[in-house]
């Protein structure tokens, strides 16, 4: 397939290949029928449980220990030697190993295209500025859609969380008078509650009038606005068209996520939010819906991040926001930033990347899950033909990420 073009923000990244067109090609080839209406949940036997347990490996390399991503019977996580680790042969489609560890998702995409499911199918893609472009994320999300079925556009932020942000069919921007919300670093210790929502950065604001919108190019027919609720919260007001829809207030007793959703006529639509001034308004972003039952595919990376960017938000927060996402597929797209880190221990990388795995497996424990392994990295070499050679470090990063994907039962 040709090679896209991808408008990445890392230094000296070099684009890789789309990794959709082995997860399309994995799935048989088939007429796609009408997307189905979206309707009551389908027998639960249409969606095995993925068998985590079983966490074969064909690690060449293994490492002396290995944290288990899955949490033990008492909670804690468990330390095992990795060559108490069952093995077996692990399958390769291309570059994709491990493909029939993707089960539960194939057979929710499966569902979906035999009419026999009338549930949207959702795959959530966290990772740095490669996945907050959107180019790969969106080409898959097209690809998807195309054959299984169009559920909407899914999560996406409200106005510009920070000054690049751009993705597929959506553009924002806000007054001055919102700012980003977003877990802090200082003195080596992160700063904020780490409550920011699915993305992991909000936007907020105390003051009165701020001002932030969003102009959605893509048919949607459900608009969901998600918020911080707290005690000193605000109220703001939502337009969409220009026409008021409806008063949020985010005050209560207790902190925690808050959901309002609006149905709209199937079209593009610009939503905009206006805040009145009497308290303090965060709002994670909005989930953009659609009638009909189809994929979504969510991409949630911040410029910049690394595996351990998701480790200083508020494991709680995280969990119930990923646990209502109820996602079929999780990927985790990170390390081109750790590789040009050159402080950091590989043994640390790899334990991080573990426990954010963890996380997600307590939070969503029916979940498919994917490391998608950072693009190529080249610096200059006097020695090399073409003058260039992959950075050293990032062929690390990617064992690393190889070896973990084994031990957890994930793809790779």
């Amino acid at each position: 397939m040709p090679r896209p073009v991808c408008a990445c923000h890392d230094r000296l990244v070099v684009p890789r290949s789309c990794w959709l067109a082995f997860l399309l090609v994995a799935l048989s080839c088939s007429n796609v029928p009408a997307a189905p209406v979206k309707g009551p949940p389908t027998d639960e036997a249409f969606a095995p449980v993925v068998d985590r347990s079983d966490a074969a490996s064909g690690r060449s390399t293994p490492e002396p220990r290995l944290a288990s991503a899955l949490p033990s019977e008492t909670g804690e996580e468990a330390e095992v030697a990795a060559s108490a680790l069952p093995t077996r042969p692990v399958s390769r489609f291309g570059h994709l190993e491990a493909a029939e560890r993707l089960s539960h998702v194939f057979e929710a995409l499966a569902g979906l295209e035999d009419g026999r499911s009338h549930d949207d199918v959702h795959i959530l893609q966290y990772g740095d500025s490669h996945t907050a472009s959107d180019v790969e994320s969106g080409a898959l999300r097209r690809q998807l859609q195309t054959r299984f079925g169009d559920g909407g556009r899914g999560f996406v932020s409200v106005g510009k969380p920070w000054k690049t942000y751009v993705q597929d069919g959506i553009r924002g921007s806000m007054t001055k008078e919102f700012e980003p919300r977003r877990t802090g670093f200082e003195d080596g210790r992160p700063t904020g509650d780490g409550c920011y929502g699915l993305l992991g950065v909000a936007i907020g604001s105390d003051r009165p009038g701020a001002r932030a919108w969003t102009q959605v190019t893509l048919p949607t027919s459900r608009v969901e606005i998600d918020y911080w609720q707290q005690p000193r919260g605000g109220t703001f007001d939502v337009f969409i068209d220009g026409s008021h829809a409806g008063r949020i207030a985010t005050r209560s007793q207790e902190a925690g996520g808050g959901f309002s959703a609006f149905e709209v006529p199937e079209a593009p639509h610009e939503i905009e939010l206006r805040t009145v001034g009497d308290g303090d308004v965060r709002v994670f972003g909005m989930d953009l819906d659609r009638a009909r039952a189809g994929v979504l595919v969510d991409a949630l990376g911040i410029n910049g991040a690394q595996v351990f960017t998701a480790l200083r938000w508020s494991e709680d927060h995280f969990a119930k926001q990923l646990s209502r996402r109820s996602p079929d597929l999780v990927v985790l797209a990170y390390g081109t930033n750790e590789s040009l880190d050159a402080k950091l221990e590989l043994g640390d990388y790899e334990r991080a990347l573990v426990d954010l795995l963890g996380r997600i497996s307590r939070a969503a424990p029916r979940s498919s899950c994917l490391l998608l392994g950072p693009p190529d990295l080249a610096r200059r070499s006097a020695v090399a033909r073409d003058g260039w050679t992959t950075w050293p470090r990032l062929l690390d990063i990617v064992a690393a990420q190889r070896r973990v994907a084994g031990a957890a039962g994930c793809a790779f």
